[in-house]
Formats: structure tokens, C-alpha cells, sequence
């Protein structure tokens, strides 16, 4: 039993330092191939990288900063999660109160800012609405008309101006001929 447990000690002493190092092959058809065995029949070995002891104190160097980062990324994540969780009670807060209304005195406000306001009949009315729903004055949509056509926009006509009647006179003025060259008598 020792002799087998000998012998399988050995082999394997003398198999793990093979398996630890990294080989570059390269193929007959021109491929290169990276693998921790020799290369096989017909491959040259381009380079054979041993394998790296890593000493013991960087290795426990590793572990702690690898540690530190994971508690990092746990405390990030639990600030994250409280914005959140406060966020969302915020918005809550904020739903709750506007489906609350706005309260008296900002209304009373509201209403006494559109009394000292010089306002036709139909939108007061609009802003009267708009002080009981949100307690402020608020701006009141007015669509104003534009015109599209073709590839992009294009203005509306400017108003005509409307052409002024002519003073009247006794007699109706004869109309000028534009054919008529100044200084010929003849005319056509």
C-alpha cells in the first residue's frame, strides 16, 4: 500500500510541474496554438513559458485587496439601495400631497394675484380653474396656428392690406393709356 501510495506521489510530482507550463505551437497549416502540453507530431514548439511561482505574501496581499474591494462594492451598493428607498419615499410624499390638493391660503393667493390681473372673461375663467386645481397661477395653452407644407415650415401670408377708396370727384377720371408715348399724338 505505501509502494502504490509512493509511486502515485511521484508520478504526480512529476507531472504537475509539465502541466504548469504554457506552450505556443505552431500548426503544420500555419495556425498557432496555445496550450499547457507539449505540442504533437507534426508542430514546432514556438516558445515554452514556464509557469510562475507566485510567493506567499503576494498571494495573501491579493486576497486582502480583493476583500476590501468586495466590501467596497457591498457599501456602494447598500448606499445605492437607500437613495433609492428614499427616493421612492420622496416621490410618494410628493403623489400624496398633489392628490391632496393645494391648500386654502394658496388658492386665496392665487385668486387675489388673477384680481390684479387685466384679464378678458374666458381666460380668467381658465386661470381661476388652474388656481383651485394646483393653488399657483399657471400658463394656459393657447395653440397658435402654424402652417406646414413641402420640406419644412412655412410662414403664413402677412394680412393684405385693404386698398382705400379713391376721394370722389364730379366726373370719373378718364383712364390712362399706357400705350400712349408722351409727346406722339397719334397714338397706335
Amino acid at each position: 500500500m505505501k509502494i502504490t501510495q509512493l509511486a502515485l506521489l511521484t508520478l504526480l510530482g512529476w507531472v504537475l510541474p509539465a502541466q504548469a507550463e504554457v506552450y505556443k505551437c505552431r500548426q503544420p497549416d500555419g495556425r498557432t496554438e496555445i496550450s499547457n502540453s507539449p505540442c504533437s507530431g507534426g508542430s514546432s514548439t514556438i516558445k515554452a513559458i514556464p509557469d510562475d511561482n507566485v510567493p506567499e505574501a503576494s498571494r495573501r496581499q491579493a486576497e486582502r485587496d480583493a476583500d476590501r474591494l468586495e466590501n467596497y462594492a457591498d457599501k456602494l451598493e447598500a448606499e445605492r439601495k437607500k437613495d433609492e428607498a428614499a427616493q421612492r419615499k420622496q416621490l410618494k410624499e410628493q403623489q400624496a400631497a398633489a392628490n391632496a390638493g393645494p391648500s386654502a391660503a394658496s388658492v386665496e393667493s392665487c385668486l387675489r394675484t388673477l384680481d390684479r390681473m387685466a384679464l378678458d372673461s374666458s381666460r380668467r375663467a381658465d386661470l381661476e380653474d388652474g388656481c383651485r386645481a394646483t393653488g399657483s397661477v399657471q400658463p394656459v395653452y393657447v395653440p397658435v396656428p402654424s402652417y406646414y407644407g413641402g420640406s419644412g415650415y412655412i410662414r403664413p401670408y402677412p394680412p393684405r392690406p385693404v386698398p382705400r377708396p379713391l376721394p370722389e370727384q364730379g366726373t370719373p377720371a378718364k383712364p390712362v393709356d399706357l400705350y400712349k408715348v408722351p409727346g406722339n399724338q397719334r397714338g397706335r
